[in-house]
């Protein structure tokens, strides 16, 4: 146990229980949860609601306590709403001001949708009042504010306060565009409660749009789900998913567009208190019939002639713009999305390889994410890849039938709001061309071994690959393909899964030339040498890389892995924890790569591979080539030609293997945070209250 420390303070002591270690807990929680997995229970939190105990709420209604709000109606998505309260006696600094959707929910059943601490109102401690801010989202029905006292672990419900009404539930929201395999095209999805109508309209000049799609429509209910919290206290109903594909587009051009529903224009459909919902007539064109307007540039012409700008990331989440759900380890990545839209009107495509939201079983941050990426991904086509937060449920069919990281989403929500061109649902590997770059996803949450249909899959692509047109191959998924990391736990730790993949995936894409891979999973930003088997492989004659070059690029938003390796394998060439994204600019002769930190905006890192003008792949074997070039380095060394290889003694698995012992108080620290969470929170938010 943790010591007490004391301090005098005038004539009396104080005690500060745990502030000194607070913050470097704290610290250590991701590391601890996300960097080293979860522990026996499979239970771990990320995002600020998991720590919300439903089972453990009780009510004990204050009719002193008065809650109110300055809007009874949200007339649009983001509205600010003040929320004000009054008549608490005897007020803590674990008392919280939350929302719940929608207004007839059960706090016995549901978790709050988001909350803010009445503490960080300052006259809440002096008068038992006070008021803050929210930012509230169309969740496509009405919300209701509640007084809940006595933190996360043992809420009280003490008041329950006004409703809020949804103007226009079929508000068109969430927007995102995709592709989908064919060039000439452009996939649109958008959300809303029930829409009846919805279509997409495009043309090549603003406000004009002589081309209309009819969208199709899906959802997700409780039972597509697999297990609580996405079926249980996080679950909110999604609305209807719509997708539309605008079609003969031209390359390189710009199309403005809209989306929604004709049929909303003249009527108004509002949600009542109870929840029920009633139609009625009203005069002039609705204002959310239709979405703002917004535009893209279609996909290049594939071929090395083109030239293309685009960005890259992987575990980006969510954070809500307001300052509510304070505790949330993802709040930079706010700053990366900011910096991201900044930038986005001269780039074209946005990857993200895997741990989308982390919603994790609570639908609301689903809507809390394409709130936030929605000025992005109206932009330009969203190319993602499924991570362990968004697939990995015990027994649900992904490689890890142990692991509980979705939350019970099982990849539904995933695969219903994120429509890639995969071959079918639960099967999310596909491949796209890009100018020219051809770019290879493929899925580290399902069986990929040799002789699997997702191996297949990867082999076929690979081999199908016109380097004349796309000299350029970069293969994405979620966990890493070599690692810094000291987690080295079966069967899902780091090194394992990495070791695994190789076996699956290292000579194949030597064989065909792979350029570059672009995984996540850890949280940091990382860079090997060109590569093959542990081992740096120097450039070629004509300035083409020997090997495939290996990124992590998981340092988008959640929250930092510090566990990397004390003794680092000296094929990384760049290591840094530190939270950002990817540029990438790209002709058919150089791939330059600028790496930002979402700090300030600079550059962390910075390289470019080059290909000479008319590159084609290599006639000769490549992996013949490098058994001989090694039965030659052995030989040289004594071994009289027989060859077997041996890694440098620095290399991850060893250094993993090495180092897995020196971390145990990793856990030790893990599991102490987990008994005292909520009060750590509440310290670290405010030190000066720990008396």
């Amino acid at each position: 146990m943790l010591p007490t420390l004391t301090q005098s303070r005038g004539g009396g002591s104080v005690a500060i229980t745990h502030v000194l270690v607070v913050r470097f807990c704290l610290a250590v929680l991701c590391v601890a949860t996300t960097c080293f997995g979860a522990d026996v229970s499979g239970q771990d939190t990320h995002n600020a609601i998991e720590g919300f105990q439903v089972n453990n709420v009780r009510h004990a209604l204050d009719n002193d306590i008065q809650l109110g709000s300055s809007h009874s109606t949200l007339a649009a998505s983001g509205q600010w709403v003040d929320v004000s309260w009054s008549g608490v006696q005897d007020p803590q600094d674990d008392d919280i001001i939350a929302v719940y959707a929608p207004a007839n929910v059960s706090a016995y059943d549901t978790s709050p949708v988001k909350y803010k601490w009445a503490v960080s109102t300052p006259s809440h401690r002096k008068e038992g009042a006070g008021s803050v801010r929210f930012r509230l989202l169309n969740l496509r029905c009405t919300m209701r504010l509640a007084f809940v006292r006595n933190g996360f672990e043992y809420p009280i419900v003490a008041a329950w306060g006004d409703t809020i009404a949804v103007e226009n539930p079929n508000e068109p929201l969430q927007g995102h565009l995709a592709l989908t395999g064919k060039n000439s095209e452009m996939l649109v999805q958008w959300t809303t409660k029930n829409s009846s109508s919805p279509e997409v309209k495009w043309g090549s000049r603003p406000s004009k749009y002589p081309y209309s799609a009819a969208a199709t429509s899906l959802t997700y209910t409780k039972t597509d789900l697999c297990g609580p919290p996405a079926n249980a206290q996080g679950w909110l109903d999604p609305g209807t998913f719509h997708k539309a594909v605008m079609t003969d587009l031209q390359a390189g051009q710009r199309y403005y567009y809209i989306y929604g529903d004709e049929l909303l224009m003249g009527l108004r459909v509002i949600i009542n208190a109870d929840s029920s919902s009633e139609t009625v007539v009203v005069a002039g064109r609705l204002a959310h019939g239709f979405s703002p307007e917004a535009s893209f540039r279609a996909a290049p012409t594939v071929g090395p002639d083109s030239h293309v700008k685009f960005l890259a990331i992987a575990d980006m989440g969510q954070a809500e713009v307001d300052g509510s759900n304070e505790e949330s380890e993802m709040i930079p990545a706010l700053n990366t999305t900011r910096l991201m839209i900044a930038e986005a009107d001269d780039k074209q495509l946005l990857i993200h390889n895997g741990d989308i939201s982390y919603a994790r079983g609570f639908s609301s941050q689903w809507d809390v994410y394409f709130d936030q990426v929605q000025p992005l991904v109206t932009k330009m086509p969203y190319m993602t890849t499924i991570g362990n937060h968004e697939r990995n449920w015990p027994n649900s069919g992904d490689r890890f039938p142990a692991q509980y990281d979705s939350g019970g989403e099982c990849g539904v929500p995933y695969e219903r709001r994120l429509q890639m061109p995969r071959p079918a649902e639960d099967k999310p590997w596909y491949s796209f061309d890009f100018g020219p770059i051809h770019f290879l996803q493929y899925s580290t949450e399902h069986v990929f071994a040799k002789g699997s249909e997702q191996h297949a899959f990867v082999l076929k692509d690979l081999a199908s690959v016109n380097r004349s047109l796309t000299p350029w191959l970069v293969v994405g998924g979620h966990r890493p393909f070599y690692i810094d990391s000291t987690n080295n736990m079966e069967p899902d730790g780091d090194q394992p899964v990495a070791r695994a993949l190789r076996e699956a995936f290292e000579e194949p894409f030597f064989k065909h030339q792979v350029d570059m891979t672009w995984h996540g999973h850890h949280h940091s930003y990382q860079r090997s040498c060109p590569m093959f088997q542990e081992r740096c492989i120097p450039f070629n004659a004509d300035g083409t890389a020997g090997g495939p070059v290996h990124l992590v690029i998981g340092h988008a938003g959640a929250g930092l892995c510090f566990n990397t390796l004390p003794q680092r394998p000296s094929f990384w060439e760049k290591v840094s924890v530190t939270h950002g994204y990817m540029r990438v600019e790209a002709n058919g002769t150089d791939m330059h790569c600028e790496v930002i930190e979402d700090t300030d905006g600079s550059v962390m890192d910075a390289f470019t591979l080059h290909k000479p003008v008319g590159w084609k792949p290599r006639g000769v074997d490549r992996l013949e080539q490098w058994e001989k070039s090694m039965l030659g380095f052995a030989g040289t060394s004594g071994h009289n030609g027989s060859h077997t290889r041996k890694a440098p003694l620095n290399s991850e698995t060893e250094a993993a293997k090495h180092s897995g012992a020196h971390h145990g108080w990793v856990h030790g620290v893990l599991h102490y945070i987990r008994r005292h969470r909520s009060n750590m929170l509440q310290q670290f938010l405010n030190p000066d209250l720990a008396a």
